[in-house]
């Protein structure tokens, strides 16, 4: 099932999944952000045989994909 993390005004929506043949966790998801008035959504995957906890591939998802935005958007001031 899909969660959700709002991080500054933006919506990451991301899965975790145990690869079968690795047994590391891995996640997938999006970022939909607005920019210029426009609404967008970046498709993101996360670090690939990395991850021994599903806690871990969410931790690092997460951290990725807000590094994505302070990245892309800006630094952390308000938006």
């Amino acid at each position: 099932m899909a969660e959700a993390h709002q991080y500054r005004g933006h919506t990451i929506r991301f899965t975790v999944q145990r690869s079968p043949i690795t047994l590391y966790w891995r996640a997938r998801g999006t970022i939909e952000y607005t920019e210029a008035g426009r609404f967008w959504t970046f498709i993101m995957t996360g670090a690939i045989d990395t991850f021994i906890t599903e806690a871990e591939a969410k931790d690092g998802f997460i951290q990725q994909a807000q590094k994505w935005v302070d990245d892309r958007l800006g630094s952390k001031s308000p938006l």
